[in-house]
């Protein structure tokens, strides 16, 4: 009932913050997951869904929190799902930061690993020429070479941040609402009583739509071939307005299509 007054409150004051996180479950009623579509019909953004039991699962499994702690979880701003409570809760959205941009990946995924667009240097691990691919799935192969490349970096920078974190951007007011901070006299940005590894992926949808655009346009139609999409991308579609429009209507991840 709290989560449906939210909802329709949300949608009469039509505010665009604070934000609202939706935890969606398969037990959910049906009414309430009605009002969630109808608050993101009216166009403010929200609210964004969340798949609650693969959340629990991820606190559980993969940061060590008991099966309270882990049905136990709220957003920390806006993606992180983190245990909340007066011990253990997120201090920070993300320990160390980092984050990787899947679309720039995939980018240089179709130049072996160079980056021709921005730093004209090779960022990635040559993983050869899309040009000579035969099959979707060497394209998608390469791609995740260059991913796991890019992650691997991001994980070992973390290991550093995280510490430095520590070392210089103590939070002592988040840390005195805390009772384990309290309890062991330690800052909550190096008490790790539930870690919270989370990773800022961003534009994964670009690369994903992209792959899916490909594997249809280039692979199976055959309506044009690699080194054409290479060319246009180069000229930033210059030249090649209808190509663009049929990249761009290609069907697109999570649209029945």
């Amino acid at each position: 009932d709290m989560t449906d007054a939210i909802l329709e409150a949300a949608r009469n004051i039509r505010t665009t913050e604070p934000s609202i996180g939706f935890r969606w479950n398969a037990k959910g009623r049906e009414k309430t997951k009605s009002l969630v579509f109808e608050c993101i019909r009216d166009g403010l953004g929200y609210p964004s869904i969340k798949n609650d039991e693969l959340n629990i699962s991820q606190i559980k499994n993969h940061f060590g929190g008991t099966d309270e702690e882990a049905r136990d979880w709220a957003l920390v701003l806006c993606m992180s799902p983190g245990h909340c409570g007066r011990r253990k809760a997120s201090k920070v959205r993300t320990e160390g930061g980092g984050g990787s941009f899947t679309a720039k990946v995939f980018e240089i995924t179709l130049a072996d690993g160079y980056d021709w667009s921005y730093a004209n240097c090779q960022m990635g691990p040559k993983t050869g020429d899309p040009r000579d691919f035969k099959t979707f799935e060497e394209l998608w192969e390469a791609f995740r070479k260059q991913n796991d490349y890019v992650n691997d970096l991001i994980w070992r920078t973390k290991d550093v941040t995280r510490k430095l974190q520590g070392d210089y951007i103590q939070l002592p007011f988040l840390s005195s609402l805390d009772d384990g901070c309290m309890e062991t006299g330690i800052d909550g940005t190096k008490l790790q009583e539930l870690p919270n590894p989370w990773l800022q992926v961003h534009t994964a949808i670009v690369a994903c739509n992209s792959l899916i655009a490909i594997k249809k346009l280039i692979y199976d139609d055959k309506k044009y071939t690699m080194d054409q999409l290479i060319v246009a991308l180069h000229n930033n579609w210059e030249g090649y307005e209808e190509m663009r429009q049929d990249f761009f209507n290609a069907p697109k991840w999570g649209n029945d299509d």
